[in-house]
């Protein structure tokens, strides 16, 4: 039950010289799209729809499916690579394409490849590959106690106010999945976890980016990955967090796992992009010194799939204190060394 982003491809050859507009096809895959789905059902259904509409001698339909992969909150520790996104390409074929060996597929992926879409990468109508939803074989967090049976139930009954069945074959165990996902958000042992760095003290492990401004070093820790929940409509957001700050005289530098450790720490609960930046600020600025800048690039789920609706979108937030809040020189020699982000982060 949580969102996945989805790019259509359409190719069709028409009979009789029957074209239809670009409009139709767009709101075709929509109507299909927004409904509890899974990319090959969805990748049928468009094809099915478009073919028994327009009746052409045959449809192809690509699916572009990008599915948030989020970490449990133990393993996150300890899997610097761990991989937000998971990215799957389907594919159903109708009339002229039912055979993905015909040579109406080879003109299709032809235009295709200036999208930078391999064909062997593409799962075929028929495949026995079901990797797509990466909940599916996910490690569930032992933080995660018994499930409340009155939260399945409250699951199941959204399901139900949806129009669908939760005993589907597909839907029974999405209640309960979707609960220990959820869970997944509690303050907990989790804080226990943060402590432990604290009480530790502060090892500085890593290597600081550093840059020298007025005999001054500003130490910056860039792109920490951040997973976290929108507490205003209970759907994910992920992005990176940029930490700079000035080691004021009698402090240690920071190492990047600890400040890794905060960016989760708060990151792993019901929040708000504001509230999530501004707290991580507030817990570096005594540790050291008082001068801390946080920039937190993030894409809200909730932007996709209601609201405005485009893909791509990604909200910036800034916390400054200390220094970094009255001298914008200073501020500006931060913010000008955050890299531009790549076409395959937007």
């Amino acid at each position: 039950m949580l969102p996945f982003q989805v790019k259509c491809h359409v190719g069709y050859v028409p009979s009789s010289e029957r074209v239809v507009g670009l409009s139709k096809l767009s709101r075709v895959a929509d109507v299909f799209a927004k409904r509890l789905q899974e990319p090959q059902r969805l990748a049928n259904e468009v094809c099915s729809a478009l073919h028994h509409g327009i009746k052409p001698d045959g449809v192809a339909i690509i699916l572009q499916c990008t599915h948030i992969h989020f970490p449990d909150v133990e393993s996150v520790f300890l899997d610097s690579n761990h991989q937000g996104l998971v990215k799957i390409l389907v594919s159903a074929g109708s009339g002229v394409f039912e055979n993905k060996n015909a040579d109406e597929w080879a003109d299709f992926f032809s235009l295709l490849k200036f999208r930078g879409i391999s064909m062997e990468k593409i799962n075929f109508r028929g495949s026995s590959d079901m990797s797509w939803c990466s909940s599916q074989s996910a490690k569930i967090s032992s933080k995660v106690g018994p499930v409340n049976p009155a939260m399945v139930t409250a699951a199941a009954s959204i399901i139900k106010s949806l129009g669908e069945d939760p005993l589907r074959k597909e839907l029974r165990g999405t209640p309960t999945r979707f609960v220990k996902w959820l869970m997944n958000f509690q303050n907990c042992n989790f804080d226990m976890k943060l402590n432990g760095f604290l009480n530790g003290g502060i090892a500085s492990l890593d290597t600081n980016k550093e840059v020298e401004l007025n005999d001054k070093k500003i130490c910056s820790e860039l792109n920490l990955a951040f997973w976290s929940q929108c507490e205003h409509h209970l759907l994910p957001f992920h992005g990176v967090v940029h930490i700079g700050y000035i080691l004021s005289d009698g402090f240690s530098p920071i190492g990047k796992s600890l400040l890794q450790s905060i960016v989760h720490f708060y990151g792993f609960k019901l929040q708000v992009q504001e509230r999530l930046t501004r707290q991580i600020a507030e817990t570096i600025s005594p540790l050291i010194g008082g001068d801390v800048i946080v920039v937190v690039e993030a894409s809200h789920t909730c932007m996709i799939s209601r609201g405005i609706e485009k893909f791509g979108s990604s909200t910036a937030t800034i916390a400054v204190l200390g220094q970094f809040s009255t001298d914008l020189t200073t501020r500006a020699s931060f913010l000008q060394g955050i890299p531009s982000p790549t076409s395959s982060d937007q």
